[in-house]
């Protein structure tokens, strides 16, 4: 019945459910047990994981710029929303390991998202030899025109 998500869509709800946990658990260490501050920790998340992502975007294009290629126009853009996971999680998990009463946990997932997101922007223009491969394969089995 429902679609099978792909690996972007998987990351996406993965960044969704680390802000909505921070949130849930920075409300619940000064209120007691809340549910309504997931949503504000979740939305804080997702704002930070897209202004990391466009940073990153801005700067490899800035980049490629000053080494004289065209900017680049992405496809997929897979690589920020994994970034920022992965950042997303770390920055969670960092910032309950140093604080001593895990204060400040939306702030670690805010900041470790937008970072990744950032660096994970940079190798999303690279295609890798399976990606290459596959599209050449792709390519070969087609019949050609006219036939």
């Amino acid at each position: 019945m429902l679609p099978k998500l792909d690996i972007k869509e998987k990351n996406f709800h993965g960044l969704l459910a680390m802000g909505a946990l921070a949130g849930i658990g920075e409300g619940s260490l000064r209120y007691g047990f809340t549910l309504h501050t997931g949503f504000p920790g979740m939305a804080l998340t997702l704002a930070a994981a897209l202004f990391g992502g466009v940073c990153g975007f801005v700067l490899k294009d800035f980049v490629r710029s000053l080494r004289g290629l065209p900017p680049y126009r992405g496809i997929n853009n897979d690589g920020w929303v994994m970034g920022a996971f992965m950042g997303a999680f770390f920055g969670t998990l960092f910032q309950m390991i140093n604080s001593a009463g895990g204060a400040n946990l939306v702030l670690g997932s805010m900041a470790g998202a937008s970072l990744g997101a950032a660096l994970g922007a940079f190798p999303d223009e690279f295609i890798t030899p399976i990606l290459e491969l596959m599209h050449k394969r792709e390519s070969t089995s087609r019949p050609a025109p006219g036939q």
